[in-house]
Parts: C-alpha cells; structure tokens; sequence
C-alpha cells in the first residue's frame, strides 16, 4: 500500500473548527486523519508510503501541505505522533526530575546537528519518553498548527495498555517496515522495552522468544499492531507458540466511515485511538 485516501461524504472543508486532526509521521510515510468532532467520527483518512534519509523529512512534510489543502486549516484540536523506533528511551521520572538527571540521559543517545529532544510523560508507569525529532519538522509542524500536541506512539501505547485488565504479562508488538518495539508490561510494571531491526518473519519470531524466554514468562497475551493483520506470516507463526494472540483494533467509543473498513492492516491503530 503505497497510497491511500478515504474521505466520508459528510467531509466539509468549511466545517475544520469542528474537527480534530491527527497526524502520525516517520521514515516510513506520513498519515493523518480527521474526526467529526459533533458526530465523534472519524470521516477523513490519508496515508502515504516513503522512505530515506531522515534529514529530508522536512522537505517530505513540505510537500504534503503543498498537495493538501486541507492541512491548513483551523483546527479544534492538532496532534501529531511522531514515530521514531531506535531514537527513544523510557526513563523513570524520579530520575529524569533530579538535578543532572536529564543531561545524563541524554549522554545515553546521540543527537543529530538537526535533531532536538522532547520529554513526554507516561504517566501511568511514572515514566518519561525521551525522543529524538528532526529540529526542523518540529519548527514546522508548530508554525502550521500553533498549540500542536506532539506525541509518540509508544507513549499513546503504553498509556492505552495501563486501561486494560489482564491476570498475565502482556506483549506489545508494533511493526514498522524494517523495525519493531516490543514492550513487555505485568500489570503496573513495564518489565521489558526496546527497538530492533529485522529482516524478516524469523527475525522478528526470535526476537519475541528471546524476550519471553529472558524474561521466564510462563503465560503471555500477545497483541499486534503496525504492519500486520491476519494474513501476516508472523500473525501465523505466533499463534504456533502463543493460546493469546490478537490483532489491536480501533476504539470501539467512537465511529467511523463505512469506508474505513478497507484498512489493509493495523498500522493507522494508534493513530484512531487517539481521542484524548
């Protein structure tokens, strides 16, 4: 899926002070949808694939709001998810609140000439997100949208699983094209987090058992989001090892287009259930 496009009939350009945008973009591709605000449903879908050199994501962003001109609207609300597998670090508050707590974190990650950081609270682990984002999509993307939420998919993630209620350890596994973040949480505590890189289906079966089996986890629920769906070889290859393993779908506390039933995968999950 290299493009796609999905606009309800009730879409009105004249209506944005009534909707909520939210955007998600990474190396691989840029996606933002549009919810109703008085009909709390989600009427406008956009998403499209690329990739490269991040320092030209910029210039990618730049030509998108070209194309669109929707994105220039007045908006009740703007958020963006930036997703950044590889460029981000949990780090617990007490610490990052202490005096040098911050600059010694950031000696843990490298930052780019055009690279900044920024903090996001995860509040029901008491941990904060530490993330690298291009300066200049930053610079942009506040000048398009003065009062921007900015945020990270792990972040919306790990705030989504602290609502569920589950008696065993619970896996997150959120696949990019070429990478994936795996989070391992046990009720209140998140026991296990990282990115990797991966090549293929065995590599990201491995990767999956190794934590599990570092971790000595006995029973596990497993939930899937990003590039996958029930056709996905790994989908597959789980369910050989795994009693509970699921595909994460959209929120059901608010509607959506008929239109969005042509979704290819989960990848525009986090992206829907961002209603906050």
């Amino acid at each position: 899926m290299q493009h796609l496009l999905l606009v309800d009939e009730t879409f009105d350009l004249n209506f944005t002070p009534e909707y909520y945008l939210s955007i998600q973009f990474s190396l691989d591709g840029f996606s933002f949808c549009i919810r109703d605000g008085l009909q709390n449903k989600y009427i406008y879908l956009f998403h499209k694939e690329f990739s490269g050199n991040p320092k030209f994501l910029h210039r990618k962003l730049k030509d998108i709001y070209s194309e669109f001109e929707i994105l220039n609207g007045d908006f009740k609300r703007t958020k963006l998810i930036f997703s950044s597998p590889g460029r981000m670090m949990l780090l617990p508050k007490s610490f990052f609140e202490e005096r040098h707590g911050q600059a010694i974190c950031q000696l843990n990650m490298d930052l780019a000439d055009d690279e900044e950081f920024c903090y996001l609270p995860v509040k029901p682990f008491d941990q904060v997100l530490q993330m690298a984002m291009p300066r200049k999509v930053k610079q942009f993307v506040n000048g398009k949208h003065p009062g921007v939420v900015i945020q990270n998919e792990l972040a919306l993630q790990l705030s989504a699983s602290a609502r569920q209620t589950s008696l065993h350890p619970v896996m997150n596994v959120l696949l990019y094209r070429n990478q994936l973040t795996l989070t391992l949480l046990d009720q209140t505590t998140i026991r296990f987090c990282n990115s990797f890189k991966y090549r293929n289906d065995n590599d990201l079966l491995y990767y999956i058992l190794n934590v599990v089996q570092s971790e000595q986890v006995n029973e596990l629920t497993i939930q899937l989001s990003g590039r996958v769906n029930k056709r996905s070889p790994i989908y597959h290859l789980l369910r050989q090892y795994f009693k509970d393993v699921t595909i994460v779908s959209p929120s059901s506390e608010v509607y959506y287009s008929y239109l969005f039933d042509q979704l290819p995968d989960a990848r525009f999950v986090n992206l829907l259930n961002d209603q906050e």
